[in-house]
């Protein structure tokens, strides 16, 4: 797969991705025509990726001119792998990612003309963890923190990450039943965005394990366990408040790719 990737990390990957989140497979990156730097490379601070402070950042890109907007990264252990698809990128990614754990991955794929990634805080806290970024995803604004050794985000293909969203897998404490001394919280899980989902302006993800293609996830909204396909989801909790909906980045309708991306006929039944 890619040069660098621990295959615990790279097992974990792709067992959060499958069709319903993501037209790239393994053989699409067995195929790759790699370039490979230290962080602290020149060729990557020319990039736009900018390793602040740790242990070695292995980059990996597919082109080793094109830049890929700014990205500051601060690492605590060994072996963490940035890779980005950059041989047809003419999107803007900027992230700053914190990183505590040792064999960690961050995988971004071509955002596509024009698309624009903002990450404002990507904290992984544990080993072996990763984010995976679909192809022409993007975010205006967005914070995504992991806990749990072997535990990772994935965005879906052509995900919409509105304004000061928040994806945590965790409560991040523990939550004891003082009778007993039991732990009563929820374990960390991987949270995974399947394809054209769209998160609301300030939603919260805490705990949410899948949130199904072409849902629509309501401003504000606390979304926890899973949310199923082609959905509008709200509230707090959020609940189904509508099914069989979905949305497009046109204003006025959905395109022809994007119904054909959930499985739906090229033009609506009458």
């Amino acid at each position: 797969m890619i040069p660098g990737l621990s295959s615990f990390t790279e097992a974990a990957i792709l067992a959060a991705l499958d069709d319903s989140v993501t037209i790239l497979g393994r053989a699409d990156y067995d195929q790759g025509n790699y370039m490979l730097y230290s962080g602290r490379d020149a060729e990557a601070l020319a990039l736009g990726v900018d390793h602040t402070g740790g242990p070695e950042l292995m980059v990996v890109v597919t082109d080793p001119v094109r830049p890929v907007g700014l990205i500051r990264i601060q690492t605590a252990a060994a072996g963490s792998l940035l890779f980005i698809d950059n041989r047809d990128w003419d999107g803007t990614l900027n992230a700053n990612i914190r990183i505590l754990g040792r064999e960690t991955a961050l995988i971004f794929s071509d955002i596509g003309r024009g698309g624009y990634v903002a990450l404002n805080d990507v904290f992984l806290r544990s080993h072996r963890q990763f984010l995976f970024w679909g192809q022409g995803a993007t975010a205006v604004g967005c914070s995504i923190e992991v806990e749990g050794e072997g535990q990772g985000v994935a965005i879906g293909d052509d995900a919409l990450i509105s304004n000061g969203v928040w994806v945590r897998n965790y409560d991040m404490h523990a939550l004891t039943d003082l009778r007993t001394g039991a732990h009563i919280g929820r374990k960390p899980a991987t949270t995974v965005l399947e394809r054209h989902v769209w998160l609301g302006q300030d939603a919260l993800l805490l705990g949410c394990e899948r949130i199904g293609a072409g849902a629509v996830i309501g401003a504000r909204s606390l979304v926890r366990g899973r949310v199923p396909p082609a959905v509008v989801a709200a509230g707090t909790p959020a609940r189904v408040l509508r099914e069989a909906v979905s949305w497009g980045r046109d204003t006025y309708a959905m395109t022809i790719e994007e119904r054909l991306a959930l499985g739906l006929p090229a033009l609506p039944e009458d």
